[in-house]
């Protein structure tokens, strides 16, 4: 999961000239592996994702852990939002994995498919009790108990087909799905729509408390929810950089990966 509260950074950056004169650059020299995926916790602790792997690092890269279960497939979500209750979901396997901050499993595997879940494409944390799931075939959101028991489903009625790409859950139980062609949707915990950032084309997002930001035709924007104070707020350039697979956003650093899988970090000086 993404995080809520961020310092973003002061300077958009426009050009590489700006971007050489306010902030530092480089490749992360802990960082072995070609990576898919990289998110972080409220520590700051780094989380990447290749293949089967997920590893930890902390902040001063002093510290690495790491975890692997080749048995449920490829890992294909990591929700950090609760660090002592890590999820990690393969969804070809349809198993959810919860790990404690030590990256140690702390419950038996638990299994969609037991559950007559087949078609969930998305999960996440709600709180330290509860899931939440996106059931694609049914455009059902779903909450569920640490055991996968359903507990409330709300179907998804916009007109046409909804396909999000990826879910997660922000304070104050409000949980927001990203498609492609709507743009970002917030739902309450009940699973009643609430509003939307109606940008298509988003790939990737990282949500805060008042807005998000997103990656949109190789550019990382930064866009906060217009208010009565200021109704007509356009999102601000925050990085151009084509192809990225993923980024994150935490503490004025940026780290990004690249089409090839490298990891980079951009911190401010």
């Amino acid at each position: 999961m993404k995080k809520f509260l961020l310092i973003i950074f002061s300077v958009a950056l426009s050009c590489a000239n700006a971007q050489e004169r306010h902030y530092s650059y480089k490749t992360l020299s802990f960082a072995n592996n070609l990576y898919e995926s990289v998110t972080s916790d409220i520590q700051g602790n780094l989380y990447l994702t290749s293949g089967t792997h997920l590893d930890f690092f902390t902040p001063d890269e002093k510290r690495h852990l790491n975890y692997s279960d080749q048995t449920w497939g490829n890992i294909t979500r990591v929700d950090v939002g609760i660090p002592s209750k890590i999820l990690v979901f393969y969804r070809e396997s349809g198993t959810i994995i919860l790990l404690n901050n030590e990256l140690a499993p702390i419950s038996s595997p638990l299994n969609l498919f037991d559950k007559s879940l087949m078609t969930v494409s998305l999960a996440a944390m709600g709180n330290p009790n509860k899931i939440v799931l996106y059931d694609e075939a049914n455009q059902d959101l779903l909450i569920t108990d640490l055991s996968l028991n359903v507990l409330t489903r709300t179907h998804i009625t916009f007109p046409g087909e909804f396909h999000p790409s990826d879910m997660q859950v922000i304070p104050e139980h409000r949980i927001a799905l990203l498609d492609t062609l709507r743009g970002i949707c917030f739902f309450d915990f009940f699973g009643t729509f609430e509003k939307e950032i109606p940008v298509p084309n988003i790939k990737i997002m990282q949500l805060e408390k008042d807005g998000a930001i997103y990656y949109q035709n190789n550019q990382i924007f930064h866009y906060r929810m217009p208010s009565a104070k200021n109704p007509l707020r356009e999102p601000a350039i925050i990085f151009s950089k084509p192809n990225l697979k993923d980024f994150d956003i935490n503490a004025g650093k940026l780290y990004y990966i690249d089409n090839q899988g490298y990891i980079f970090c951009l911190s401010e000086k």
